[in-house]
C-alpha cells in the first residue's frame, strides 16, 4: 500500500486526506445520531408502539431542541 501512496502526486494524496477525513466526520457524525437517537429512546418513550403519545413527544422535542 505504501508504495501505491508513494506513486500519487501531492495533489492526489491532498484529495485522497480530503476524501478520508470526510468519511470520518461521516462517521463521527453517525455515531453521534445514534447516541443521541438510543438516549432519547431510552429516556422518552415509555413503551413503544406505532405513535408517539404527547409526553413522548415533548420529551423528545426537548431532547432535540433542549
Amino acid at each position: 500500500m505504501e508504495m501505491a501512496l508513494d506513486n500519487l502526486s501531492s495533489a492526489q494524496k491532498d484529495e485522497l486526506m480530503s476524501q478520508v477525513k470526510q468519511q470520518i466526520a461521516l462517521a463521527n457524525a453517525q455515531e453521534l445520531l445514534t447516541k443521541m437517537t438510543e438516549k432519547c429512546f431510552k429516556k422518552c418513550i415509555s413503551k413503544p408502539g406505532t405513535e408517539l403519545d404527547s409526553s413522548e413527544q415533548d420529551c423528545k422535542r426537548s431532547m432535540i431542541f433542549g
